[in-house]
């Protein structure tokens, strides 16, 4: 019987992975410390970082299905 794989396209992976460094380079106050942190405790921050990032990409399809228009505004002042 074979195990079922996860797969992810490297688009998919390089953009998460992006996500996370601007998250943690955020909590931290710049890329140095982030870095620091990351050295410190890698499997902790790692996990706390993608844990965070899956939650806000959730949050924002939520957002994004109820109310389209202030999804659109929102986006877009981000792009701008």
């Amino acid at each position: 019987m074979s195990k079922p794989t996860f797969e992810a396209s490297n688009e998919v992976v390089s953009e998460a992975a992006a996500s996370c460094a601007r998250l943690l380079e955020k909590w931290f106050g710049g890329v140095d410390q982030a870095i620091a942190a990351l050295e410190a405790d890698p499997a902790d921050m790692a996990d706390l970082v993608m844990r965070s990032h899956m939650a806000q990409r959730k949050a924002m399809t939520v957002k994004a299905h109820m109310n389209i228009q202030a999804f659109s505004r929102e986006v877009l002042a981000r792009v701008a």
